[in-house]
């Protein structure tokens, strides 16, 4: 089976409502066994990956699509750890 990158991690997110309604069970798990579900979702990319992608393709999202990342999700756990603000 082919690994889907970060990228392909992020549009699933943004676009399938299964695939944030599962991220949103893996985000309830302990925070070591978070990685792993993802993982056997398909997806295989590092926080620094996937912190790229977020970086870059947010401030081309719509306001309905950046209110789908809402506050206290994958931006601020992605952030908080890399220190990036995606305020446009």
């Amino acid at each position: 089976m082919h690994s889907r990158n970060a990228e392909a991690f992020f549009n699933d997110l943004i676009q399938n409502e299964r695939t944030r309604g599962l991220c949103l069970e893996i985000a309830l798990l302990p925070e070591n066994e978070r990685g792993d579900a993802v993982r056997a979702l398909g997806y295989d990319f590092t926080a620094k990956e996937l912190d790229e992608v977020v970086c870059r393709e947010y401030v081309a999202l719509s306001e309905k699509r950046r209110h789908i990342l809402g506050g206290g999700d994958l931006r601020d756990i992605v952030m908080e750890r890399w220190g990036n603000h995606m305020d446009p």
